[in-house]
């Protein structure tokens, strides 16, 4: 695993995940530069099968979850309950957007109300394909784009505060 700040005006930094093992590392890598950055919203990039459910399942392992961490493509929003912030029960949401053909959709799940509260009570949201849902995205998130390295397979994330 390797991590390197690149252009600090652009305020990104990167991780390559060399092989699954490493995951774990660079999932509380990740949570440490989100917390320190105060931000609990996610927005996951990347194509299909880059690895945004697999990585967003480490994160989930790391801050506490010990169920079973799926993809929420049916559902569109899995909770999870986590140990973080020194609380044995807080509130994670897993959204995976793939399967929207219209932005307003995402306003009868009641999207803005898991924005609420991830702000309000520091729970954590995921969202892969956010871009599926850009009309009705928070001011302020982390975007992590994952990119795969397609000579090396690993995975190359970029980490920026907007």
């Amino acid at each position: 695993m390797t991590s390197s700040l690149s252009n600090s005006s652009s305020h990104s930094t990167q991780f390559e995940c060399k092989s699954i093992a490493e995951l774990p590392q660079v999932a509380q890598k990740v949570i440490d530069l989100a917390n320190k950055l105060n931000k609990r919203i996610w927005i996951l990039e990347g194509d299909l099968g880059a690895g945004k459910t697999t990585f967003t399942k480490a994160v989930c392992k790391e801050l506490g979850v010990k169920e079973t961490v799926s993809s929420p493509t049916f559902a569109l929003i899995n909770e999870y309950e986590g140990n973080y912030d020194n609380q044995e029960s807080k509130i994670i949401y897993h959204c995976d957007f793939y399967r929207i053909n219209n932005p307003n959709e995402v306003l009868e799940l009641g999207i803005e109300e898991y924005f609420e509260k991830a702000e309000e009570n520091g729970n954590y949201c995921f969202i892969e394909w956010a871009s599926k849902i850009e009309p009705f995205l928070p001011e302020h998130y982390l975007q992590i784009d994952i990119e795969v390295n397609q000579t090396t397979n690993s995975r190359i994330l970029t980490v920026r505060s907007l």
